[in-house]
């Protein structure tokens, strides 16, 4: 029986560029995770660790982080580890993988070639499939043909090509390979959430790993690494999922139209565990008052100062028209005051929305008329309209202060 460790997607030196001033934090924890997975490999006592590519997030990172990549790998000492260069770290000119320093590492092992690689004192026949180009159209797992009855295990990155499932043509992987070729396992990298392809024997032996790091919202599955478990050439595979991310991120979706609604969203968030390594986008919708928007202000400004990353997002969120209100913050005769009632005019042209003005309709039909607006009124709707004075009333208050 063999025991082995697959992991895949690292993306060393992702930018991050989503979470701001938050992004080198997070490429810091995508590292100890890195480290971490290497002490679970030695935990479940593998016999060899294989990344299905990408380990770098491109090859034009930092390139300290070679560096940092092989003392990961020599840590993982005397566990062998095999490197396969994927589409964001090809083994082109430029490759990270040409860098000298993998050279002096006794357990690493970079997959250059289209090759059998056989890993001495176990009787294991891995066929690699290394990118060597950004793009291509051709399945690069088509040399694979066994050459003895050791155990075997494909590697490769790219997209299995499921019928009616997957419509990206770049790097295309048979999803009949496991079937075509004989082998017990292909090891698979650049989906980035946990998906194991069930053959025609009704065995999981086509599996993306996912990455140990979520890298952006919509990776539901991501976070993990498989450790499988191959008891002799041709017998199933027995996965078993590694739980191994750090940062949680989570869309938050909620409705509001009181304060109280505002609080509620506010002790959830005070519930809230292990907050540097949270990352929340929290989606407001609804209609509110003004004191509930400078509720949610309050709220935006000490959350994003205690999680890894919080972004308040208000697009759904609509001020209810309180038009007494805003104008008493502008002073008479200022262009927002002339734009409140511009605003307050085209309102007056929805009938949902004319109980919230208090302009009479001819001086709306006068204003109208000298803006040269009377005729574009009724294109304006009143969400539009909510939007306006919604941004009006953040503007005002700056302009107030």
């Amino acid at each position: 029986m063999i025991r082995f460790l697959h992991t895949a997607d690292w993306h060393l030196g992702i930018k991050y560029t989503k979470l701001g001033h938050s992004a080198g934090k997070a490429r810091d924890i995508r590292i100890e995770t890195a480290k971490r997975l290497m002490e679970t490999a030695k935990d479940n006592n593998v016999d060899f660790i294989i990344i299905a590519g990408d380990l770098f997030d491109n090859n034009d990172v930092d390139r300290r982080l070679v560096d940092i990549a092989v003392k990961i790998m020599s840590d993982a000492a005397p566990i062998p580890v095999y490197i396969l260069p994927g589409n964001h770290d090809p083994l082109t000119r430029d490759s990270l993988y040409l860098n000298q320093e993998w050279d002096s590492l006794g357990n690493t092992f970079i997959l250059k070639n289209n090759k059998p690689v056989e890993i001495p004192g176990i009787n294991v026949t891995l066929y690699p499939c290394p990118v060597t180009q950004k793009q291509t159209r051709k399945d690069l797992t088509e040399w694979i043909k066994l050459i003895n009855n050791n155990i075997s295990v494909g590697i490769a990155h790219g997209n299995l090509q499921i019928l009616g499932w997957v419509n990206e043509p770049n790097f295309p992987i048979d999803p009949e390979r496991t079937e075509k070729s004989g082998l017990d396992y292909l090891a698979l990298g650049e989906w980035h959430s946990l998906f194991k392809y069930k053959g025609k024997d009704n065995s999981f032996r086509a599996i993306y790993p996912g990455t140990p790091e979520t890298t952006k919202f919509g990776e539901k599955n991501s976070g993990k690494a498989v450790i499988v478990e191959i008891e002799e050439h041709k017998a199933k595979p027995i996965i078993k999922e590694i739980d191994i991310g750090g940062l949680k991120w989570e869309e938050w979706v909620r409705d509001v139209s009181t304060i109280e609604d505002i609080k509620s969203i506010e002790r959830e968030l005070n519930n809230v565990k292990n907050r540097e390594h949270r990352v929340i986008t929290l989606y407001v919708k609804g209609i509110i008052d003004p004191e509930g928007i400078d509720y949610l202000e309050s709220i935006d400004n000490k959350y994003s100062r205690e999680f890894l990353y919080f972004n308040l997002v208000q697009r759904e969120l609509y001020l209810k028209p309180n038009l007494s209100k805003l104008k008493a913050i502008i002073p008479e005769g200022a262009v927002f005051y002339k734009a409140c009632e511009a605003i307050e005019s085209l309102m007056r042209c929805h009938p949902t929305l004319q109980e919230y003005t208090q302009i009479p309709p001819k001086d709306a039909q006068g204003i109208l008329k000298d803006i040269g607006e009377i005729n574009s009124a009724a294109k304006a709707s009143p969400e539009i309209l909510q939007r306006a004075l919604l941004l009006l009333y953040k503007m005002a208050k700056e302009a107030s202060k």
